[in-house]
């Protein structure tokens, strides 16, 4: 039978609400129908394309902070090659600077390696740059009460830092004002942590030193044949992220032959440095050292402390200037040069031949320069240089007081 128009309308209207009806199943939640829809996955959208990578020839994977230098794995602070130089103003005063832990150092283009491990190296408290990250400490030990623990074995400072030897030779001669001096000095250094509640440590440190003395000849001047130094060394500094801090240091000793011992055997001396961090690599430091000698009682101290990179250190600092700079990489050791300044010499009581009481000053410039070895168990160092401006000043009698001859220095040292 043929079929007319309306049949087949009829039927077109049938197919379509058959398939709404279909549509409505599919989009009721399935515990509606009770039945399990099966969900076919779709595709995801593209991803964006990454952004090109440029790679520079030679270039480290991890950049390095110009200022503390590359962070050790694990989170250990930075090692600052700077701190082993040591600041200025603690060569000075106790000549050989309070140490401070280590971790990595970024070595200069051709050296063994990007980074080179460092356990602990010595050196003075870091006055410039950014602090470095605080290193994350192991998991507590928990007491059965579930209390936390008194004390964290690893936030501790080790008690005995170093013990430091040192000996300098001033070479004498022949001439009737010549004077050669040989100086043997010993220290070791103790830690007070957080001393004061500052959060920083109090470094003490007892020195014994021996001065041997090699003239004049054939002047009415004359000097015992040796001297001695002991001395109790205390010194401090504030922290070192804060912009403005301090540094300060106070010694007693008895400075004397011991034939002769009096109140000017007696000697106290000290040091104040305000320290102001203009940028993460300039500090200024501006103060006063008392050094109780009989010529000179006081001297201003301060300077610039400039770091342009993390291999060079220029201390542009009075009265011990001092630049230094990385060398080479010896195994896990670093060797740096250095050129430096100082005021040295001594004051001190003594017997003259004839039986008098005096006391003495001897004073000079000395320039040199010199190479430091910094490695994770010991470190060293030896130098040698000029000793100019000598000066030998006598109180009792001063007609006596004589300028001896310029002559050369050697002087080397190691602490452990």
């Amino acid at each position: 039978m043929a079929r007319t128009g309306g049949q087949v309308g009829g039927h077109r209207f049938a197919l379509a609400l058959c398939a709404l009806a279909a549509c409505g199943y599919a989009l009721l939640p399935a515990a509606a129908t009770g039945q399990t829809r099966i969900q076919f996955p779709t595709t995801p959208p593209t991803a964006a394309a990454a952004a090109p990578t440029v790679t520079i020839p030679g270039a480290a994977t991890t950049p390095v902070n110009p200022y503390v230098g590359a962070a050790a794995p694990g989170g250990v602070a930075p090692f600052d090659p700077y701190s082993a130089s040591g600041s200025a103003a603690y060569q000075f005063w106790s000549g050989v600077t309070p140490p401070t832990t280590g971790g990595l150092v970024a070595q200069p283009a051709g050296s063994l390696g990007a980074t080179t491990p460092l356990p602990a190296a010595t050196g003075s408290f870091p006055t410039y740059g950014p602090p470095p990250p605080t290193p994350t400490p192991p998991s507590q030990f928990i007491l059965p009460n579930g209390a936390a623990p008194q004390f964290d074995l690893t936030q501790s400072i080790r008690f005995i830092q170093d013990i430091r030897l040192r000996h300098t030779y001033v070479a004498g001669g022949n001439d009737p004002n010549d004077l050669g001096i040989n100086d043997s000095e010993v220290a070791i250094t103790f830690t007070v942590p957080n001393f004061l509640t500052t959060g920083q440590p109090l470094f003490i440190s007892p020195a014994f030193a021996l001065h041997l003395w090699d003239g004049p000849k054939m002047l009415p001047a004359d000097l015992p044949p040796n001297a001695y130094s002991a001395y109790l060394d205390f010194q401090w500094a504030s922290d070192p992220a804060l912009q403005v801090g301090a540094e300060l240091g106070f010694r007693i000793g008895v400075y004397t032959d011991f034939r002769t011992m009096n109140q000017y055997s007696l000697r106290l001396q000290g040091l104040g440095l305000g320290v102001f961090r203009l940028t993460p690599t300039l500090t200024a430091k501006i103060g006063v050292m008392y050094l109780d000698r009989n010529k000179i009682k006081i001297l201003p101290a301060g300077g610039l402390l400039w770091t342009p990179t993390p291999h060079v250190r220029f201390d542009i600092f009075f009265p011990q200037p001092k630049l230094s700079s990385y060398l080479m990489t010896v195994g896990k050791s670093e060797v740096w040069w250095y050129l430096a300044g100082e005021y040295g010499g001594g004051a001190w009581t003594i017997q003259r031949a004839d039986g008098i009481s005096d006391r003495v000053d001897i004073n000079d410039i000395r320039v040199s320069a010199g190479l430091e070895w910094l490695g994770p168990r010991f470190n060293a160092f030896a130098e040698a240089g000029f000793v100019f401006k000598r000066q030998v000043i006598y109180v009792v009698r001063p007609q006596d007081s004589f300028d001896p001859g310029d002559t050369w220095m050697v002087r080397a040292g190691i602490s452990f």
